[in-house]
Protein backbone atom coordinates (compact mmCIF):
# COMPACT_ATOMS: atom_id res chain seq x y z
CA UNK A 1 0.00 0.00 0.00
CA UNK A 2 1.40 3.48 -0.95
CA UNK A 3 1.33 6.72 1.38
CA UNK A 4 1.80 9.82 -0.29
CA UNK A 5 2.05 13.17 1.39
CA UNK A 6 -1.28 14.06 1.90
CA UNK A 7 -2.05 11.03 4.42
CA UNK A 8 -3.83 9.00 1.81
CA UNK A 9 -3.48 5.62 2.61
CA UNK A 10 -3.73 4.10 -1.48
CA UNK A 11 -3.99 5.45 -4.64
CA UNK A 12 -5.32 3.08 -7.22
CA UNK A 13 -3.51 3.50 -10.21
CA UNK A 14 -5.32 5.51 -13.72
CA UNK A 15 -7.25 3.68 -15.89
CA UNK A 16 -7.54 5.41 -19.20
CA UNK A 17 -8.42 5.14 -23.09
CA UNK A 18 -8.66 7.86 -25.14
CA UNK A 19 -12.16 9.21 -24.06
CA UNK A 20 -12.14 7.96 -20.62
CA UNK A 21 -10.47 8.56 -17.34
CA UNK A 22 -10.98 6.98 -14.24
CA UNK A 23 -8.82 7.23 -11.02
CA UNK A 24 -9.58 6.28 -6.97
CA UNK A 25 -8.18 7.43 -4.05
CA UNK A 26 -8.63 6.57 -0.38
CA UNK A 27 -7.95 7.27 3.30
CA UNK A 28 -9.02 5.09 6.67
CA UNK A 29 -9.92 7.34 9.55
CA UNK A 30 -10.05 6.56 12.82
CA UNK A 31 -13.74 7.75 13.96
CA UNK A 32 -16.57 6.43 13.98
CA UNK A 33 -18.94 6.09 10.70
CA UNK A 34 -21.48 8.28 12.02
CA UNK A 35 -18.33 10.67 12.75
CA UNK A 36 -17.26 10.82 9.18
CA UNK A 37 -20.97 10.81 7.46
CA UNK A 38 -21.70 13.81 9.52
CA UNK A 39 -18.67 15.66 8.91
CA UNK A 40 -18.81 14.96 5.05
CA UNK A 41 -22.74 15.24 4.64
CA UNK A 42 -22.39 18.54 6.37
CA UNK A 43 -21.77 19.80 2.77
CA UNK A 44 -22.27 23.71 4.23
CA UNK A 45 -19.39 23.63 6.49
CA UNK A 46 -17.02 22.34 3.71
CA UNK A 47 -15.00 25.15 3.72
CA UNK A 48 -14.71 25.06 7.26
CA UNK A 49 -12.49 22.34 7.28
CA UNK A 50 -11.92 21.78 3.62
CA UNK A 51 -8.40 23.47 3.04
CA UNK A 52 -9.05 23.57 -0.98
CA UNK A 53 -12.62 24.23 -0.65
CA UNK A 54 -13.71 27.35 -1.67
CA UNK A 55 -17.63 27.32 -1.60
CA UNK A 56 -19.82 24.59 -0.77
CA UNK A 57 -23.46 25.60 -1.54
CA UNK A 58 -26.86 23.13 -1.56
CA UNK A 59 -30.39 24.12 -2.20
CA UNK A 60 -32.64 25.51 0.13
CA UNK A 61 -34.22 22.18 1.37
CA UNK A 62 -31.20 19.81 0.82
CA UNK A 63 -31.39 16.90 2.35
CA UNK A 64 -28.65 14.53 0.78
CA UNK A 65 -31.71 13.25 -2.28
CA UNK A 66 -31.02 11.96 -5.51
CA UNK A 67 -31.33 14.90 -8.32
CA UNK A 68 -30.91 17.66 -5.87
CA UNK A 69 -28.01 20.06 -6.97
CA UNK A 70 -24.31 21.22 -4.84
CA UNK A 71 -21.79 24.19 -5.97
CA UNK A 72 -18.65 23.64 -5.07
CA UNK A 73 -15.51 25.57 -6.16
CA UNK A 74 -12.23 23.38 -5.57
CA UNK A 75 -8.52 25.05 -5.50
CA UNK A 76 -6.89 23.28 -8.23
CA UNK A 77 -3.45 24.53 -8.90
CA UNK A 78 -3.59 27.99 -7.41
CA UNK A 79 -7.25 28.26 -9.21
CA UNK A 80 -10.25 28.43 -7.88
CA UNK A 81 -12.71 25.74 -10.34
CA UNK A 82 -16.46 26.21 -9.88
CA UNK A 83 -18.63 23.06 -10.20
CA UNK A 84 -22.28 22.38 -10.42
CA UNK A 85 -23.15 18.62 -9.56
CA UNK A 86 -26.59 16.56 -9.61
CA UNK A 87 -26.94 13.98 -6.90
CA UNK A 88 -26.87 10.76 -8.49
CA UNK A 89 -27.19 8.23 -5.79
CA UNK A 90 -26.97 8.33 -2.23
CA UNK A 91 -27.14 5.94 0.82
CA UNK A 92 -26.70 7.43 3.65
CA UNK A 93 -23.27 6.25 5.49
CA UNK A 94 -22.42 4.17 2.28
CA UNK A 95 -22.45 5.77 -0.56
CA UNK A 96 -22.87 9.31 -2.91
CA UNK A 97 -22.56 9.81 -6.15
CA UNK A 98 -22.80 13.20 -8.22
CA UNK A 99 -22.65 14.54 -11.79
CA UNK A 100 -21.63 17.31 -13.83
CA UNK A 101 -20.66 18.27 -17.54
CA UNK A 102 -18.25 20.92 -18.24
CA UNK A 103 -16.79 21.33 -21.91
CA UNK A 104 -18.13 18.11 -23.23
CA UNK A 105 -16.29 16.35 -20.11
CA UNK A 106 -18.89 14.03 -17.90
CA UNK A 107 -17.31 13.49 -14.58
CA UNK A 108 -18.98 11.08 -12.03
CA UNK A 109 -17.49 11.10 -8.82
CA UNK A 110 -18.36 9.03 -6.26
CA UNK A 111 -17.52 8.73 -2.68
CA UNK A 112 -17.82 5.19 -0.59
CA UNK A 113 -17.71 5.01 2.80
CA UNK A 114 -16.68 1.07 4.60
CA UNK A 115 -17.06 0.76 8.19
CA UNK A 116 -14.22 -2.16 8.81
CA UNK A 117 -14.34 -1.89 12.31
CA UNK A 118 -16.07 0.09 14.81
CA UNK A 119 -13.93 3.04 14.89
CA UNK A 120 -12.16 2.78 11.51
CA UNK A 121 -13.73 3.99 8.52
CA UNK A 122 -12.23 3.81 4.94
CA UNK A 123 -13.35 6.13 2.49
CA UNK A 124 -12.74 6.16 -1.04
CA UNK A 125 -13.15 8.72 -3.69
CA UNK A 126 -13.39 7.16 -7.16
CA UNK A 127 -13.85 9.80 -10.25
CA UNK A 128 -14.45 9.17 -14.01
CA UNK A 129 -14.50 11.61 -16.66
CA UNK A 130 -15.55 10.58 -19.82
CA UNK A 131 -15.93 12.95 -23.45
CA UNK A 132 -17.16 12.03 -26.89
CA UNK A 133 -14.80 14.45 -28.17
CA UNK A 134 -11.68 15.50 -26.13
CA UNK A 135 -8.73 13.01 -25.75
CA UNK A 136 -8.73 13.00 -21.98
CA UNK A 137 -5.45 10.73 -22.49
CA UNK A 138 -3.59 13.26 -23.82
CA UNK A 139 -4.81 16.44 -22.08
CA UNK A 140 -6.47 15.80 -18.67
CA UNK A 141 -4.61 17.24 -15.84
CA UNK A 142 -4.45 13.65 -13.93
CA UNK A 143 -2.01 14.95 -11.35
CA UNK A 144 -3.67 18.18 -10.28
CA UNK A 145 -7.13 16.55 -10.16
CA UNK A 146 -5.15 13.93 -7.58
CA UNK A 147 -3.59 16.69 -5.57
CA UNK A 148 -7.08 18.11 -5.25
CA UNK A 149 -8.47 15.00 -4.62
CA UNK A 150 -5.52 13.77 -1.93
CA UNK A 151 -6.40 16.82 -0.30
CA UNK A 152 -10.00 16.54 0.40
CA UNK A 153 -9.10 13.01 1.76
CA UNK A 154 -6.63 14.28 3.99
CA UNK A 155 -8.94 17.09 5.26
CA UNK A 156 -12.05 15.18 5.86
CA UNK A 157 -9.46 12.31 7.87
CA UNK A 158 -7.78 15.10 9.81
CA UNK A 159 -11.62 16.74 10.70
CA UNK A 160 -13.67 13.04 12.00
CA UNK A 161 -10.24 12.18 13.60
CA UNK A 162 -9.92 16.02 15.46
CA UNK A 163 -13.90 15.13 16.76
CA UNK A 164 -13.47 11.95 17.70
CA UNK A 165 -10.95 12.46 19.92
Amino acid sequence: MSRNRCNVAKRYPVRMNLFRLKMASETRISAPLATVWDVFSGIRRWTDWCGVCDRADVEANFDWGVGQEIWLKFRMAGVSVPFHVHLDEVSARQRVAWSSTKFTVTAVRRFTFDESSPGEVTVTDHKLFTSPVLPLRLFYPRPIIRRMTESVLASLKAECERLAR
